[in-house]
């Protein structure tokens, strides 16, 4: 029986439910070949004293794989592009998969292309939907930032496939609490790998992890932001930056206050600016013209502060907030700090 792969991530600060979306995604992809197409997931890690089954819990609250390879190996234990990248060529040359699908995070974009490249895989990197036919991949794209879709057919031959699926597309929502009671759990096979490039002195070292300020943080990359418009004022950025901050957030902007130059023109978002997608986006003083919201069309949650009851914004916002948004800002500040500290 052919099999469809997903390979799981765990890098810190990556939501749960990203794994949980490219799982149903492929699961739906995999039920259309009952008896054919097998849903399997892959884990990387270093070897653990824990049972197997225990350290997967997180993976598989609303869908599981009918069977779980786990790749053990001191050098999986921190992410590396040369560990993922051998460890996976060697899982891929023992098994074959049909297809290969995994997150488009930051690391997945890192190394599913030069997995794909060193072993000459077919590759199609963030789709928002993929199906297999007639022996064929079929992958739905967005290109121009959002503003024009594509379908493309890839022919499948020996090789397996390799498709990075772009977060957020499903809007999962967050799996919290245990598993349903009765689900099956998969069939595991551990394997530990000797890998190659240990042989060799590797190209990339791991120094250290340093978090970019809330003024630094690509917008397209960004699970958070907090954008400004003509209501935040040029004085209204810093204390908007401040609280991203805190948040953990990126700083955004409308084509106003870019134009005015309170903020440098690479914040904005909108037709002439960026299109995000992230889990949270928090607008402040923005009216929501159509200029500035077809660059917000994929994020999954909107929250709009704007002290116009009538702004075109709240028509979009999961959540409104009538008011001043430096005000609301503040207070939302003071309370952050106060659970911070256990106040």
């Amino acid at each position: 029986m052919a099999e469809l792969w997903v390979v799981l991530q765990e890098q810190e600060g990556l939501p749960p439910e990203y794994n949980q979306e490219v799982l149903a995604e492929a699961k739906e992809v995999a039920a259309q070949y009952p008896g054919q197409l097998q849903l399997c997931a892959v884990q990387l890690r270093a070897p653990l004293s824990s049972p197997v089954e225990k350290s997967t819990v997180p993976f598989f609250k609303a869908v599981v794989p009918e069977r779980l390879y786990v790749l053990e190996h001191p050098a999986l234990g921190r992410y590396t592009t040369e560990g993922y990248v051998a460890a996976l060529s060697w899982l891929i040359r023992e098994r074959t998969p049909a297809l290969i699908v995994t997150s488009a995070t930051v690391n997945g974009q890192d190394w599913a292309p030069r997995l794909a490249a060193q072993l000459g895989l077919p590759f199609v990197a963030r789709c928002l939907r993929f199906a297999l036919e007639q022996e064929a991949l079929l992958a739905l794209r967005a290109l121009y930032g959002g503003r024009a879709y594509v379908q493309t057919r890839t022919r499948l031959g020996r090789q397996p496939a390799l498709v990075t699926f772009a977060p957020g597309t499903r809007g999962t929502p967050p799996m919290t609490g245990s598993p349903a009671v009765g689900l099956p759990m998969p069939e595991v096979i551990t394997y530990q790998p000797s890998l190659a490039f240990e042989e060799r002195n590797p190209s990339l070292q791991h120094l250290g992890i340093e978090a970019p300020s809330a003024e630094e943080v690509e917008l397209e990359a960004a699970e958070k932001i907090v954008a400004g418009g003509r209501g935040v004022g040029r004085e209204g950025f810093a204390e908007l930056a401040a609280f991203a901050r805190l948040l953990g957030a990126a700083v955004g902007a409308s084509r106003v206050a870019t134009d005015r130059g309170w903020v440098e023109p690479e914040r904005q978002i909108g037709a002439t600016g960026k299109s995000v997608s992230p889990r949270l986006y928090i607008a402040c003083g923005i009216s929501g013209a159509a200029q500035h919201t077809s660059g917000i069309r994929e994020a999954q949650t909107v929250v709009a502060i704007n002290p116009d009851r009538n702004a075109p914004i709240f028509a979009l916002a999961d959540l409104g907030l009538l008011g001043d948004a430096r005000e609301i800002l503040r207070h939302a500040m003071q309370l952050l700090q106060e659970e911070s500290v256990g106040v």
